[in-house]
């Protein structure tokens, strides 16, 4: 698969292991789970589906197979993604390593030092290398699927990381973020996911202020009695995992290092 082969799971990997969650636990919204936090009752037993990003394949692929079984799920859109639909740059050097000599030997030669003027040389030599449903969904996509009950989230504007922002970049990628999906696609936006899962008091605390009813982490761990609603722990399922370690790793039982 191209892209970075450890964030994109394959579709027939994806079936197995929803099939057997869907055996084993009770598959509900994220916002219930929540709503469950709030009133303090009881959390044993309940999963909820959670996508980062905003991929095409989840909402072509992955989300009419959830449909089907009667799974709910979540995807946190990072909100500028749809506008241009270019790749995400953790894709760009998978997809170059995939791409015809010539054009690597023209990415080299582009190559500045910068972080900008690299993803910029990445971006170009990948592009033609990425099939579509390695790139963000665009809003006719999102907005078809969140009318079929998708739940959508915010994942920021621009996937940057929130605890190197100053006050007014922070407030753009927290607040004119959930304004431009709620426009966009429709509905409103409730919980909120931190980009590489970084995140700060200061970052907590603005996503609070700004109205969403949580936030979730990349932080491995299962969702307790006692869980800030605004710093959730999620089970980050990597794609190369095998089935018998997912069902650890969603019981509780992942190895202390890895996680996220």
């Amino acid at each position: 698969m191209l892209g970075d082969a450890g964030v994109h799971l394959s579709l027939d990997k994806f079936v197995t292991q929803v099939q057997w969650l869907a055996r084993h636990y009770d598959v509900v919204p994220l916002r219930d789970l929540l709503d469950r936090l709030a009133a303090h009752r009881p959390l044993h037993g309940l999963a909820a589906i959670t996508f980062d990003d905003g991929y095409t394949g989840v909402f072509e692929h992955a989300w009419p197979l959830l449909v089907e079984l009667g799974l709910p799920a979540t995807v946190f859109v990072v909100a500028d993604a749809p506008e241009t639909g270019d790749a995400f740059w953790w894709d760009h050097p998978a997809a170059a390593q995939r791409a015809t000599p010539e054009r690597r030997e023209q990415w080299l030669r582009d190559l500045r030092g910068d972080g900008a003027g690299i993803i910029a040389a990445l971006s170009a030599v990948a592009a033609p290398a990425l099939p579509r449903v390695l790139r963000p969904a665009d809003w006719d996509t999102i907005a078809r699927a969140a009318d079929t009950g998708l739940s959508l989230g915010v994942h920021s504007a621009t996937h940057r990381t929130l605890t190197e922002l100053d006050d007014v970049e922070l407030e753009r990628e927290v607040v004119a973020s959930w304004e431009t999906i709620r426009r966009r696609a429709g509905g409103r936006p409730e919980i909120f996911a931190y980009p590489y899962g970084r995140w700060d008091a200061r970052a907590r605390d603005a996503v609070r202020a700004a109205g969403y009813r949580g936030a979730v982490t990349l932080e491995y761990g299962l969702v307790r009695p006692d869980a800030d609603p605004w710093a959730l722990p999620r089970v980050n399922i990597p794609a190369s995992i095998s089935q018998s370690a997912f069902q650890a790793w969603v019981a509780g039982l992942a190895p202390r290092r890895g996680h996220s």
